[in-house]
């Protein structure tokens, strides 16, 4: 280390080797870390710029020394943050570091976890809010007979109305709103109108637990990383394929706990999904895989789960920090997925990571056939095409599906080979991206694949079954479709199984009943009744194991879905 650097050239310095690992690194690194604790640091891009090497070195840290330090700075941050000027710390906003706000406009199921878990930091951005005619429609809902000649009179913004609605409530003017549409009744007509109105936020993260900062899973024991990042593995397949002795099923209390890890991770930096917003804290599995890395898999709630697939949302955490997300749906004997990285956590061990992801994928639904969709290595993502991800996912023995990009890309990769200095120009990445790719494990049959058209296509076939039942409405309708499908399946009565199960099979059975259960051998419907019932059971998991078990089910519907198609 060079004891003339300036204070840029340290932060700079330290973010250039925050991933590497031999020996002069490391000892260069725990200097750096203790040099720059003492420098005062004036400008926001190297303040950023070193959160992001402290955030890195705490989940991937080289000795216990370094996690340490890391995480002491990283725990005091609040603080130069706070010494910066006002005009300097709005280079700072939406960073997602402690001490900071994050503007963006949540989605109602987002809005509603942070009106539980971060009361009183979040308020309605009026400053960005130009146009109020979509709220307006919200809060007419929320108006009493008595309040209604005020609110129409046009001499009242919806703000001034918010503000003396709530003048006497604890909390702020958006903790109010989401407080008026707790009603779990009309929880889903609040949801229409609250994305609609398009509510811009501000979510204070002075403190916050919840920050880039300070997310973090408590573990029991902080693992270094003296050897390094795991860069390769050369046999993917077998590795995918090995048995996860430390896989576990969490408690409610502990699920939930990582549910809001999950939730913030995005939210700090705008963004959101579903297998999240929705995850069950009654099914959340959570895998250690090794050098203080663990993969956990959140099942959804039984209301939000799809028809037919099993869709499933992960979180990938080193030494207890969130690094990487995504979501997978389970199909049969496939999975739909992909990976993200965070962007503190780049040029760290993403091969490895997701080899694990996909090894407790196949561990819990049993599937034997990977697929990545083309936007995941650049159609319509100029980002994945512009960092070659294609690549990424062809070292790891993805292969594209279509015949003439399969030859190309077995042309390039040579081409690499010979020449390492090489590079698929973008022209070429973007025919590479023309199509899905998949990943086949020892096993698994051609005649095992559902395309995902097909799924469309599963779903016009319910809507059919529907209009042939001839009800007088579409519940009516629904009602015969599960009565049929019952009957043809020999399913006596549902009365003993419960609301939510219920619910979860008239949901399926117009599906079903497009591929005519009546004439399926008895060892076939009975394996379907299981399946059906374990569709709104407490393992969504388990419900995605029975639908690859399920030979029967997968080749009527294939049959059917093909016959539709060619008509």
């Amino acid at each position: 280390m060079n004891s003339s650097w300036t204070s840029r050239q340290s932060i700079n310095r330290l973010f250039n080797i925050r991933n590497r690992f031999d020996n002069a690194a490391s000892l260069e690194k725990l200097e750096l870390l203790r040099l720059l604790n003492d420098i005062e640091i004036r400008r926001c891009p190297g303040l950023e710029r070193l959160h992001t090497a402290l955030c890195f070195i705490r989940a991937f840290p080289d000795t216990l020394a370094h996690y340490r330090e890391a995480r002491s700075q990283l725990a005091s941050f609040e603080e130069r943050v706070s010494r910066l000027g006002v005009a300097a710390r709005s280079g700072l906003w939406d960073s997602g570091i402690v001490g900071t706000p994050i503007h963006y406009s949540f989605s109602f199921d987002v809005a509603s976890w942070m009106r539980r878990r971060v009361a009183g930091a979040v308020s309605i951005d009026w400053s960005e809010m130009l146009d109020t005619s979509r709220l307006d429609e919200l809060l007419v809902h929320l108006l009493l007979p008595s309040e209604d000649d005020y609110f129409d009179s046009g001499f009242v913004s919806s703000k001034e109305w918010i503000d003396l609605a709530a003048a006497s409530s604890d909390g702020t003017d958006f903790d109010w709103l989401l407080a008026q549409l707790r009603q779990e009744h009309f929880v889903s007509i609040w949801s229409e109108l609250y994305n609609a109105a398009d509510l811009p936020l501000v979510w204070d993260l002075r403190g916050a637990a919840l920050s880039k900062s300070q997310n973090t899973m408590p573990v029991r024991a902080i693992q270094a990383r003296g050897r390094g990042m795991r860069k390769r593995v050369r046999t993917v397949k077998r590795e995918i394929m090995r048995p996860i002795d430390s896989l576990r099923r969490l408690s409610v209390r502990a699920g939930s706990r990582l549910i809001d890890v999950a939730m913030a991770s995005l939210a700090v930096r705008h963004r959101e999904t579903n297998h999240f917003n929705h995850a069950n804290p009654k099914e959340v599995y959570l895998a250690d895989v090794g050098e203080g890395v663990s993969i956990a898999v959140f099942g959804l709630q039984q209301r939000y789960r799809y028809p037919l697939e099993c869709t499933m949302g992960y979180l990938i955490l080193s030494n207890g920090v969130p690094v990487g997300y995504g979501g997978a749906s389970s199909l049969f004997r496939q999975v739909n997925t992909g990976i993200n990285i965070f962007d503190e956590y780049r040029g760290s061990e993403a091969s490895f990571l997701w080899i694990q992801v996909m090894r407790m994928y196949h561990h819990l639904v049993g599937c034997k056939r990977f697929i990545a969709n083309a936007y995941q290595f650049g159609s319509e993502n100029s980002e994945a095409l512009k960092s070659g991800a294609f690549w990424f996912y062809y070292r790891l023995g993805y292969r594209p599906v279509l015949p003439a990009v399969r030859k190309l890309a077995q042309r390039e990769s040579a081409r690499i080979r010979r020449d390492k200095s090489y590079r698929s120009d973008l022209s070429t990445l973007r025919h590479l991206a023309s199509c899905d790719m998949h990943l086949v494990l020892p096993g698994a049959r051609a005649g095992d694949l559902f395309e995902e058209r097909w799924l469309e296509t599963s779903s016009m076939l319910a809507t059919r079954e529907l209009a042939a039942a001839g009800g007088s409405t579409r519940a009516d309708s629904a009602e015969r479709v599960a009565m049929n499908v019952a009957h043809d399946l020999g399913l006596r009565s549902l009365a003993t199984w419960s609301r939510s199960e219920q619910l979860a099979y008239q949901r399926l059975a117009p599906i079903v009943a497009a591929t005519k259960p009546a004439a399926w051998p008895a060892d076939a419907k009975r394996s379907m009744r299981k399946l059906l019932r374990a569709k709104a059971g407490s393992s969504e998991a388990g419900y995605g194991r029975l639908l690859g078990e399920h030979d029967h089910f997968l080749a009527e519907l294939r049959g059917s879905c093909r016959r539709a198609g060619s008509h």
